[in-house]
């Protein structure tokens, strides 16, 4: 080769080296780019998913407020519940959201009282049914011979088991009847506690609430009573779209409804099974206090029952009820017929007198209301003296408390 050639190649070579290092280096200066932007977005996307992750737990959903809400609603509805029911002796009617049956108006001194705005219901009645030795109907009320075990007056008894009255006091819980006092708060507050749950207010905080079924159970103690209610609830955050359920809520009032039931239940047994019974002179027992309204309706009393250690919004518990005025009783006369000549010694007629009639017994007779019986309670028909014109006269005997009566039939006989 000629010494120029080889001379011009020789000067070319540096220059394609320095040619390579530089796109080498190019080349490198791109990857390290390359590798900085993928890793920075590596690193950006994590963030992003962390700052994600922490928007989505700040949008997490607080059930508390709502939980605290219902349960609220249901605390003050039961206290309704519990006051109405202790303002309408132990029933709440289905137009007030209860269980029995509204009384129309046309069955006041029925049925009910009125008290104020309340029907009170009567928890004594008058008695309706016999039941062996007792008998409602006058004369026979409350037995024939009362007060006497026969018509000897040998023996003298003033109680007999329901010889006075019927005990409407409604029971207090299922297992012992219908229209329970457990049903009748159950049903109330079932049917109205959604009057009080407006979830509106929780929109602006972000929730949609909505509700599904509901149940309400009622556990009545001695000491306190315990109201549960199960309600499908969802809770959705509309930001995030999580859903929460919240179903059980719990309340539970100091209040001694089951040891003032039977508190009154005993109360009211015994009234209508012990004429010489007097509701009002068992007051201040175990810090009941009883009260009572005289002729509410008619010659009807109101009585209240109130319980010191039961407190609702700030306020003893209050238990009213209607009590039916019932027939004053009569003490039996012997005998029951009696013969008398047509004539006396003297060749007149006989005259039948007070005296004839009674003899040495005395007219008497007992109230189980308490209302007085005086002297002039007492009345004879047809008024004596009576002269014996005819062959029999029945004089009725009866004894009054101003509005009903008992009395007895004496017969006397021309022999």
């Amino acid at each position: 080769m000629p010494k120029k050639e080889m001379k011009m190649r020789v000067r070319f070579k540096p220059k394609i080296k320095s040619q390579v290092t530089i796109f080498l280096l190019l080349g490198l200066l791109i990857v390290m780019v390359a590798a900085s932007l993928i890793i920075m977005g590596r690193y950006a996307s994590k963030k992003l998913s962390k700052q994600e992750t922490i928007d989505i737990k700040e949008a997490a959903i607080d059930v508390h407020p709502v939980k605290n809400f219902v349960t609220e609603c249901l605390s003050s509805t039961s206290k309704n519940g519990l006051k109405l029911l202790g303002r309408q002796g132990g029933y709440i009617f289905k137009s007030q959201g209860g269980a029995l049956i509204d009384y129309p108006d046309t069955d006041e001194g029925i049925f009910f009282a009125k008290n104020g705005n309340a029907k009170v219901v009567y928890n004594i009645l008058k008695p309706r049914f016999a039941l062996g030795k007792n008998a409602p109907a006058i004369p026979d009320y409350p037995w024939r011979t009362f007060p006497y075990t026969d018509s000897t007056k040998n023996a003298k008894n003033l109680e007999s088991k329901s010889a006075f009255g019927i005990n409407n006091l409604p029971p207090l819980n299922q297992s012992f009847g219908q229209n329970s006092m457990q049903q009748q708060l159950e049903a109330f507050t079932e049917n109205t506690i959604d009057k009080c749950l407006d979830f509106s207010v929780f929109e602006n905080q972000g929730m949609s609430v909505t509700k599904g079924k509901k149940e309400v159970t009622v556990d009545i103690n001695e000491n306190d009573i315990t109201f549960i209610l199960n309600y499908d609830i969802t809770v959705e955050n509309l930001v995030s779209g999580e859903k929460t359920q919240i179903k059980s809520f719990l309340v539970k009032h100091k209040s001694r409804l089951g040891k003032m039931h039977k508190f009154i239940n005993s109360l009211i047994e015994s009234d209508i099974s012990n004429i010489n019974f007097n509701i009002l002179n068992n007051t201040m027992e175990d810090s009941f206090q009883i009260d009572a309204q005289k002729n509410i309706y008619s010659n009807d009393d109101l009585i209240i029952i109130t319980d010191g250690q039961s407190i609702l919004d700030n306020s003893p518990y209050k238990y009213y009820f209607a009590k039916k005025n019932r027939n004053p009783a009569m003490f039996y006369l012997f005998p029951e017929k009696i013969t008398l000549p047509a004539f006396n010694e003297g060749g007149e007629f006989t005259i039948v007198t007070k005296e004839t009639l009674l003899g040495k017994q005395e007219l008497m007779a007992l109230d189980p209301d308490e209302d007085p019986i005086m002297s002039n309670s007492f009345s004879i028909t047809p008024k004596p003296p009576i002269t014996l014109l005819f062959p029999r006269i029945e004089f009725k005997i009866a004894a009054t408390d101003g509005s009903l009566e008992d009395y007895q039939i004496v017969t006397v006989i021309r022999g």
